[in-house]
């Protein structure tokens, strides 16, 4: 028996909806065509794709695997719809990108913009996440690309798709204004040591930050720990500590308009990696490579900070 996109579609829907009757309703059908057609599919893979119990339906292991090849199987049938009816005409589709959190405003409006004007048959969907979130949706197949950072400590991307280099920011330190360090140029985290850091600990950037310190043998004094990007910039600029941070921004000014001063660390700790994670560079969509290119263009040349 041969596996059809039909039984993948309302596999997904199912997954997705939790139940046979949402699922239902979403595809205008009965609920025991939808309960058939799923059964089929669990028949032809030998294998149980969900739970039943009283309150709907569960993937399985096996379920949870399965729906990230079927999502992907599902994209790549709309692709090759849209490459069959509109051959040689510009890129078209759905693209669904998952971005880490920080990255996401540096990246995807510029990108979103760009496309809108080059590509108007695009759409380009997002979603914004820790790492953990975004490689789980990814496992789903929820998402066609990733953007995240590639820390040198984590070595299973790798094992989850292909990567594909976009760019590096080194780390850099974020001083309030009036701070003894601001204007003198690259910084040392031994200078650091007695001021209270703001550690930003959106996982497992914390890791990766408090690594840096051990590099230099310092102990930071960690006074507030928080995930949002704009918190960091705003605790700095009222003057209540110093922060690290990688991704970089052209205007140091916090939400409430007042400036806090960006520094280059004085100890060379090498750039954080910025990638994509695909399913398979060698099914990467047209839609997925232009993505790539421009992402590439943008984060090619970061911003500088000299402290002067």
């Amino acid at each position: 028996m041969t596996i059809t996109l039909r039984q993948l579609d309302y596999f997904v829907a199912v997954a997705d909806a939790g139940s046979i009757t949402a699922a239902a309703q979403h595809l205008y059908l009965s609920a025991s065509a939808v309960s058939t057609t799923v059964t089929e599919l669990e028949s032809t893979l030998g294998v149980r794709l969900f739970t039943r119990h009283a309150r709907g339906l569960s993937l399985t292991g096996e379920g949870r695997t399965v729906l990230g090849r079927a999502r992907s199987l599902l994209r790549e049938a709309e692709d090759l719809e849209h490459n069959a009816t509109a051959l040689g005409s510009a890129v078209s589709g759905t693209l669904t990108v998952g971005c880490y959190s920080t990255i996401a405003p540096l990246l995807l409006p510029r990108i979103i913009a760009e496309f809108a004007e080059r590509f108007p048959d695009l759409t380009v969907r997002f979603a914004e996440g820790s790492r953990s979130e975004l490689l789980e949706g990814f496992a789903l197949g929820r998402f066609d690309l990733l953007v995240v950072y590639d820390y040198p400590f984590k070595d299973d991307l790798p094992d989850r798709g292909t990567l594909l280099p976009l760019g590096a920011f080194p780390p850099y330190v974020l001083l309030p204004d009036a701070h003894r360090l601001a204007g003198t140029g690259p910084v040392a985290l031994a200078d650091l040591a007695e001021d209270p850091l703001i550690l930003f600990d959106l996982e497992p950037a914390d890791q990766y930050f408090l690594s840096l310190f051990g590099a230099e043998g310092v102990e930071p004094d960690v006074r507030y720990r928080t995930g949002d990007f704009e918190v960091i910039r705003g605790l700095v600029a009222r003057g209540l500590g110093y922060s690290l941070l990688t991704q970089r921004t052209l205007q140091p000014v916090s939400y409430e308009g007042i400036s806090y001063v960006p520094a280059e660390l004085a100890c060379d700790h090498g750039p954080l990696n910025v990638v994509a994670l695909v399913p398979s560079a060698s099914r990467l969509t047209e839609r997925a490579q232009a993505f790539v290119g421009a992402a590439r263009d943008i984060l090619a040349d970061p911003v500088r900070y000299p402290n002067r």
